[in-house]
Order: C-alpha cells, then structure tokens, then sequence
C-alpha cells in the first residue's frame, strides 16, 4: 500500500499544480499606450502621446489652442479646436 501512495501522491500533486502554474503564465503585461493627436478638421498631427487617453480629453498646444477628444481609432485620437 505504501508503494502505492509514494507513486500516486507525487502524480496527485503535479496534475494539481500544473494548471495553476500555466493559468500564471498565461496573462500578457498590458500594451504600452501610444497615440498620436490628430486635428480633426485638418487632418493635421498635433503631438504624440504615450499616455491613455478617452473621449473628453482635453490638449493644449503649444500656440495656446485647447482641443478636445472627439472620437479613437486604434492609434489615432482625434480632437476638434474648443473656441
């Protein structure tokens, strides 16, 4: 009996941990953000970021223009001029 169980209790043990060692593994880190801020009505770039952005975000330039973020697609925000 006691052969039994020091070859059942190490194969016990591993079908036990081996998926909790893979479930571990298996989550990738989160993308590294990267947008560039585009002008909506010019097409024309504004900055690049490397920081989240959403809709509402607000940019000022660097010629003192304020811009909000109208819409995101994939590595592009673009934003409208607030008068």
């Amino acid at each position: 009996m006691k052969k039994y169980i020091r070859i059942i209790l190490p194969i016990l043990f591993l079908a036990l941990a081996v998926p909790v060692i893979f479930r571990f593994q298996s989550k990738a880190p989160p993308p590294d953000p990267s947008y560039w801020l585009v002008d909506a009505s010019t097409n024309r770039t504004l900055t690049h970021t490397s920081t989240f952005l959403s809709v509402g975000d607000e940019y000022i330039s660097a010629d003192n223009q304020v811009y909000r973020i109208i819409r995101i697609n994939n590595d592009k925000a673009y934003a409208e001029r607030i008068d």
